[in-house]
């Protein structure tokens, strides 16, 4: 028999009784305890696996986890670059429509051109690009005039691409600016598509970091490029030759009103490079276009000495599938600017 204390009182009780009393006592206190100075537990953080294979992994020598021995890319490049995208990808993504114009300052027709092309554009979802030829602003052309007249045939004045898609209203890939309306509103017709582009850069003087991101959310049979232009909008100080000035044929445009050279007039993003390949692209992986992964590359480049304001630069990059050379799908982002998904 054993004695203990209960509010000041002797009370008598076995061994046996005893010790369960105390066992639940501090079964209870312990449960207290540890419910309030237990930490929350830590987050898990699932990171994607790194192939063992020797010949998968990261292929971009710029990239931070370059893997020399790889010749297939698994989407897995990481670089020395603070990204503000997005890491979470919409279902699907808004379509927009490239509008690629050939001109020239001695185009007298290409201030109707201009005009058509400023009307389609005030569609968010349309982007176009001057490509120059034989002026001022004509760009390198091993990079941007000879790669697309090559692929695509010897161009007129004022001509353009829209989506390097054959004309509805005919069979050529390149069409006349009485066309590209026609042509632009039909695809417009459809709003979304299973692949987006997102881009990001950071201008440093002259030199300019682009990181691109695509995304393509259906398993793909067809094979993918990234093509990318950079671009300068508003362009100033190159007069431009205009024949529909007070040319009764031509009533209805805009130009008809201008003079015949037109000195104030501001160009629209005009191509002043190739930032990646525009025929063809840069290869999209496999793992992007079978397994769904987001791609990124980044990509370096000083600025040409033809541009006259870098502020006013733009990238303009697209997605071109390789078997039928048709744009799946264009974005557009001021330099220094975050374009995220859409």
């Amino acid at each position: 028999m054993i004695f203990v204390i209960v509010s000041g009182k002797y009370i008598t009780m076995n061994k046996t009784l005893l010790k369960a009393i105390v066992f639940v006592f501090s079964t209870f206190v312990f449960v207290q305890c540890t419910k309030e100075t237990a930490s929350e537990p830590e987050p898990i953080v699932i990171t994607e696996p790194v192939s063992t294979d020797p010949n998968i992994g990261c292929t971009d020598a710029v990239a931070t986890n370059f893997k020399s021995t790889a010749t297939e890319d698994d989407c897995s490049c990481k670089y020395d670059y603070i990204s503000m995208i997005s890491s979470t990808t919409p279902q699907d993504f808004t379509k927009k429509i490239l509008l690629e114009e050939h001109s020239g300052t001695w185009c007298g027709w290409c201030p109707l051109a201009k005009e058509t092309s400023k009307k389609l554009t005030a569609n968010s979802r349309v982007i176009s690009v001057e490509i120059h030829y034989n002026d001022e602003m004509t760009a390198d052309k091993d990079k941007i005039y000879n790669p697309l007249k090559n692929k695509y045939g010897h161009p007129a004045w004022p001509s353009g691409m829209v989506n390097r898609r054959k004309s509805i209203v005919g069979s050529t890939f390149i069409i006349g600016e009485s066309d590209w309306a026609a042509n632009v509103n039909d695809l417009l017709k459809t709003e979304k598509v299973a692949a987006g582009i997102a881009i990001e850069s950071n201008l440093t003087g002259n030199e300019l970091t682009v990181l691109s991101h695509v995304k393509v959310n259906t398993v793909a049979d067809d094979t993918y490029g990234l093509g990318i232009y950079l671009v300068e909008d508003k362009v100033s100080g190159f007069p431009q030759a205009n024949y529909a000035s007070r040319n009764t044929l031509f009533q209805k445009y805009e130009a008809y009103t201008l003079p015949s050279m037109i000195d104030n007039i501001l160009h629209e993003n005009v191509a002043r490079d190739a930032i990646a390949p525009l025929i063809g692209g840069l290869n999209i992986p496999t793992a992007a276009t079978k397994n769904s992964k987001l791609y990124k590359k980044l990509f370096k480049i000083t600025l040409p000495n033809s541009i006259k304001v870098k502020e006013n630069c733009q990238i303009v990059a697209f997605l071109i599938n390789q078997k039928t050379n048709e744009i799946v799908n264009v974005q557009i982002a001021a330099i220094e600017k975050v374009k995220d998904w859409e």
